[in-house]
């Protein structure tokens, strides 16, 4: 069973506002009946079946697979079987039964405490951790299929729980902002690499134990759930103190709310002006709407609110740019560690068109959700642009200056006539050509679609997913590419990503179904694609008189949600 705009069919109300007098929040667009396309749906689902069988042929149990010679990871995710558990609310959500019950029945067997090898805080919470909890409140909300063991959903929980409980040593520093590992036999924490600041005030220049931005503010969604669901609340304190010390940056900031990429893990302060929404940095903003919008019950006097606010007027105002002779795309530049603009983006920054549309449909801010709507345009100019359809890693531009941050782009005829067609250029250097399954700008278009219902971002998600199909192998379902801009993508990389069966076939499938399957209004989602149930202020469970479920019929051999 899932749910449905049951009270916006009756009353035909066509705008998207919330039921009055109820205080409450409406997020996504009040879609009309027929609103999905379930013969794209399938095609997503059929991929989805068609990649993970070659998993489950090779490397069943093991933690992902090399598809290309056919081999297996299994040290990525220690064991514990990675693409199992990143991909399984994925299976739940298409109603794949048979892969459910399979991974269901291996998860139940892991030990999620015998681990020989470091542990990664921040990959084991948003994939492994994130990936339990989400499975468990898809199974356990009645809104889809599930006749499975009652042992073996209480042990997506049990794992969950035991995973956390194990990383606890991360915390143990002088501020509590966590290290990057744990090993599991010491039960001691495990600093990453020293982080040496800029050499220029506020900062010395000199090496410190840190920790990036993002680690530390990547922590809330996953951890406060946690908590509500095991009644045990130190997970949410250990979560709530170390992300403190992001939403009261010593020193202040460049700008005000954008804050630097490093944290120094003795005493909680900033070690650049690394602002921005890359990589390094990105699911910390992520989190502070989606986390209030989560549970605002928890969100105390809204300061996670309040900050991403401030961070995103000030991102309007200061680091949203566009390249010479394109006024109208958008993009918000990375910058050094001092702050200043590198008129460049990684693909992980084309997540915040979505994050801007979600919390400015939260807001009734029309500003924001026009910069979502702008950014993500922006990100999908890199795909619709290139040879195989697909985004590259790192795109550059010249600035309203007509000059690049790197001086040897200036003279680069080869760049400077692509920027002149498409905008942007594809810097030469390194991996920047490769799409290794990235996920961000199809996340940001699928927002974009439940947020306005204009249907061209369905169009826009559906020559994406076309994409994908047209850089493989025939004898191998998908494999990741080098270069966007060559024939088949210029070669292939022998490596699948977890995230693609829990991000991008996800977004992908959700861009086709129903829109009330897996509503903005009743779920939100981690950074890695993992649904949680939303506990409070949305009208859809707050006002449930306005906001009915009603009931879909998932059978159990079936790809798809039938109406």
């Amino acid at each position: 069973m899932k749910l449905g705009l049951l009270g916006a069919l009756l009353s035909a109300v066509a705008t998207n506002a919330a039921p009055t007098n109820t205080g409450c929040k409406q997020i996504q667009y009040k879609f009309p009946s027929g609103s999905g396309n379930p013969e794209r749906a399938q095609a997503v689902a059929d991929a989805y079946r068609r990649v993970y069988g070659e998993y489950e042929k090779h490397c069943f149990g093991k933690d992902g697979l090399r598809p290309i010679s056919k081999t297996c990871d299994n040290d990525s995710l220690w064991g514990f079987g990675g693409t199992i558990i990143d991909g399984l609310d994925t299976a739940i959500t298409m109603n794949l039964t048979d892969i459910v019950a399979k991974g269901l029945e291996n998860t139940a067997k892991v030990k999620f405490s015998d681990v020989t090898i470091l542990v990664e805080l921040f990959d084991a919470n948003i994939r492994i951790i994130a990936g339990l909890l989400s499975a468990y409140d898809l199974l356990t909300s009645g809104m889809f299929y599930n006749v499975y063991p009652k042992e073996q959903i209480d042990a997506l929980l049990a794992g969950a729980k035991t995973l956390a409980t194990n990383l606890k040593p991360c915390f143990d520093t002088p501020s509590g902002v966590p290290a990057s590992f744990t090993n599991f036999t010491t039960k001691q924490p495990v600093d990453g690499p020293r982080y040496t600041s800029p050499n220029q005030a506020p900062f010395d220049g000199k090496p410190h134990k840190a920790q990036n931005t993002a680690v530390v503010g990547t922590l809330i969604l996953e951890y406060f759930r946690l908590s509500d669901l095991t009644g045990d609340n130190s997970f949410a304190a250990l979560a709530r103190k170390a992300e403190s010390h992001l939403i009261n940056p010593k020193p202040a900031p460049k700008f005000p709310g954008l804050v630097g990429g490093q944290v120094d893990t003795d005493t909680g302060d900033f070690l650049d002006y690394n602002l921005g929404w890359q990589s390094g940095v990105d699911s910390f903003f992520e989190y502070l709407i989606k986390t209030h919008i989560y549970d605002p019950g928890q969100d105390k006097n809204s300061e996670y609110l309040d900050f991403w606010t401030l961070a995103v007027e000030s991102s309007m105002k200061h680091d949203i740019v566009s390249p010479y002779g394109f006024p109208n795309l958008k993009f918000l530049s990375n910058t050094d560690a001092l702050g200043n603009l590198k008129y460049s983006i990684d693909d992980y920054t084309c997540f915040a068109g979505g994050n801007f549309l979600l919390g400015g449909a939260y807001l009734g801010r029309q500003d924001i959700i026009d910069a979502g709507i702008a950014l993500t345009d922006s990100c999908h100019q890199a795909y619709n642009t290139t040879l195989t359809g697909l985004g590259p890693l790192i795109v550059a531009w010249y600035n309203e200056n007509n000059t690049a941050h790197n001086p040897a782009y200036n003279k680069n005829k080869g760049l400077r006539a692509y920027a002149a067609k498409n905008g942007y250029f594809i810097p030469p250097e390194g991996y920047s050509a490769v799409y290794f399954s990235f996920p961000e700008t199809i996340e940001s278009i699928w927002y974009a679609w439940r947020v306005t219902g204009d249907t061209r971002w369905q169009d826009y998600n559906w020559e994406i997913f076309n994409a994908l199909n047209t850089t493989r192998s025939k004898s191998i379902p998908y494999w990741e590419i080098l270069n966007v801009n060559k024939p088949y993508g210029g070669g292939a990389w022998n490596s699948l990503s977890t995230y693609f069966f829990a991000e991008t076939l996800k977004y992908l499938y959700l861009s086709f179904t129903d829109p009330e399957l897996l509503s903005l209004d009743r779920f939100q989602f981690n950074t890695e694609c993992h649904p949680f149930l939303i506990q409070h202020g949305t009208c859809a469970v707050d006002a449930p008189g306005g906001y009915s479920p009603k009931g879909y019929n998932q059978d159990a051999d079936e790809g798809r949600v039938e109406l």
